[in-house]
């Protein structure tokens, strides 16, 4: 009698090895169980995974424009890399929804990557908008907490808004931004054949989003120099005066919309001259104030046409 090989393994009571991943999808499948519980992703945010966030938490939107190459995604994943080696700026990590996303673009600028030099990911135009968030608290309380949705958005993207600026309306992180950081090329300020250039792209960037009202008024306008370690020598004084009277022109010139800030950063230095994060940490204590309510008087009231719109103006005359 023959007895086939499947037989065998039933009377002998042998297990027969199974490959789980081949194996079909049923109805009954725990996977498609409704009461496990999805976790969020933590790659970066898309926009409905914000939307989802915005839902939960009260978290304040910084959008962090510039150009291509200017250190737009360093300045960011470096914040992330102080945090991972304990407090900073006088804050606690809390949590985050992008941690996979901040791995990502930090892998670069490891030892482990291989890299002769640290270097940071770049971001793609095909990315569109995508943000890293970040929960924090205050070293002295523990218990409170503050999130932040930091954009990362191509640079060729917002250099059209100079020729376009009414692309600058589809750019919703600008709109409901509480602070927009307006990055300067430290790099190209040293360089005196580009120096011109970058100040006029971002002097011609806050036009543009100021003569469409994108920037809201209780928005802070931040002008922040990266790379500011290669003006830290004697060789670099007339870019550093060229760059301190292009941070003044900014703050006289918008000062009386918007509160105007300057910082210099240097969020990563190869050469190990300057500490790592230079003047970060201002930086981000000052994402994470909040802003001031607007007054009545700031609010521009529509056409009231009947009863029911004029309570409103009934409340303030009260």
């Amino acid at each position: 009698m023959t007895v086939e090989r499947d037989d065998v393994n039933e009377i002998e009571g042998v297990d027969e090895d199974v490959d789980v991943f081949e194996q079909p999808v049923d109805e009954d499948s725990p996977i498609l169980d409704s009461t496990w519980a999805v976790l969020p992703l933590t790659t970066l945010l898309e926009v409905e995974d914000a939307d989802e966030l915005l839902r939960w938490r009260a978290a304040s939107v910084v959008a962090v424009v510039g150009e291509r190459n200017g250190g737009k995604t360093t300045l960011v994943a470096e914040i992330y890399e102080r945090f991972l080696q304990g407090p900073f700026a006088e804050k606690l990590f809390a949590s985050s929804w992008s941690l996979t996303g901040f791995e990502i673009k930090s892998f670069q600028s490891r030892a482990e990557s291989g890299a002769t030099s640290p270097d940071t990911l770049r971001t793609s135009v095909r990315d569109g908008l995508r943000f890293f968030h970040l929960a924090v608290a205050d070293v002295s309380s523990p218990q409170s907490r503050r999130d932040l949705l930091i954009s990362e958005r191509a640079g060729e993207t917002y250099r059209e808004i100079r020729d376009n600026p009414k692309r600058s309306s589809e750019m919703i992180e600008l709109r409901r931004a509480a602070a927009i950081a307006f990055i300067v090329d430290g790099e190209r300020v040293r360089d005196d054949l580009k120096r011109a250039e970058v100040f006029a792209s971002v002097r011609n960037i806050i036009r543009a989003l100021h003569e469409t009202r994108t920037i809201s008024p209780i928005c802070r306008v931040q002008v922040v120099t990266t790379k500011f370690d290669l003006l830290d020598d004697d060789e670099a004084n007339r870019a550093r005066d060229a760059l301190t009277e292009f941070e003044q022109r900014i703050t006289n010139l918008y000062s009386s919309f918007y509160t105007v800030e300057v910082f210099r950063t240097a969020a990563r230095d190869p050469k190990g001259v300057v500490e790592p994060a230079m003047g970060v940490a201002p930086l981000f204590r000052s994402w994470l104030e909040r802003s001031p309510l607007l007054k009545d008087a700031d609010l521009e009231i529509p056409v009231l046409t009947d009863e029911c719109d004029r309570l409103l103006l009934r409340r303030n005359e009260r």
